[in-house]
């Protein structure tokens, strides 16, 4: 899934001049062919959501879930109740976190898979840590993590917070939750961390996560900076 320069300013939502000059000093992956930038939609994501950036060109393949009480919900919190909420997670260090959240993100799944998936995250967490500051980190792999039918996301709170020896932070803060994606699709995949980047820049829902809200409180949060998010992009798209 490789964009233009054009197409990744445009999901960006910024200038092509602005996405250069991140290219030249922020790191902003690409790779050059024939004198033209090409990125790696999943690459784009990770580095956006590492830099607090959001994304509005991205088609969406989730659909909102439907509760019997009170109608459809967002996408976001649909995925959120799929996954769950873990507190008191065992582990002093990234990597014992990381396989407690594995095991619970893939009940069912064989001791082989679960390794292998570890492994992977371990892989892309080694080429840099995927913070994304306040105490949230959101670790995921460069090839998304395919699996199931529907998307989950699991929201996990470490039993203590992981302190900087163990995951070195953009501002030196502690790691006091995690976020685990799992989706059906590559497309499910890059939307839902899309919606997820969106909501974490809202006060409210890294309020309500930071703050260990009860889950619903959380999938409400959720719900909330989704429909704005979903809101200020139809404004955009207007003459």
């Amino acid at each position: 899934m490789r964009l233009t320069l054009r197409e990744a300013a445009a999901s960006l939502n910024c200038t092509e001049k602005t996405v250069l000059r991140w290219i030249a000093h922020a790191g902003l992956p690409t790779v050059r062919l024939g004198g033209l930038y090409h990125f790696n939609r999943a690459e784009l994501m990770e580095w956006a959501i590492h830099h607090g950036i959001g994304s509005t060109a991205l088609s969406c393949e989730l659909e909102p879930e439907q509760d019997s009480d009170c109608g459809a919900v967002s996408a976001l919190a649909g995925a959120l109740r799929a996954g769950g909420v873990v507190s008191g997670a065992p582990g002093a260090t990234l990597p014992e976190v990381l396989c407690f959240a594995v095991e619970r993100l893939l009940p069912n799944a064989r001791e082989a898979e679960r390794e292998l998936v570890l492994a992977m995250l371990l892989a892309r967490e080694a080429t840099g840590v995927t913070a994304v500051g306040g105490g949230v980190l959101v670790p995921h792999v460069r090839a998304p993590l395919i699996l199931g039918e529907q998307p989950r996301i699991l929201l996990v709170y470490p039993k203590t917070p992981l302190p900087l020896s163990a995951v070195p932070t953009p501002d030196k803060e502690p790691v006091e939750a995690l976020f685990m994606l799992a989706s059906p699709t590559v497309r499910a995949h890059l939307t839902l961390l899309a919606l997820l980047a969106a909501a974490l820049r809202d006060a409210d829902f890294r309020q309500a996560v930071l703050s260990r809200a009860p889950e619903t409180a959380i999938q409400a949060a959720a719900a909330a900076a989704e429909h704005l998010h979903q809101g200020a992009k139809r404004g955009r798209k207007r003459p």
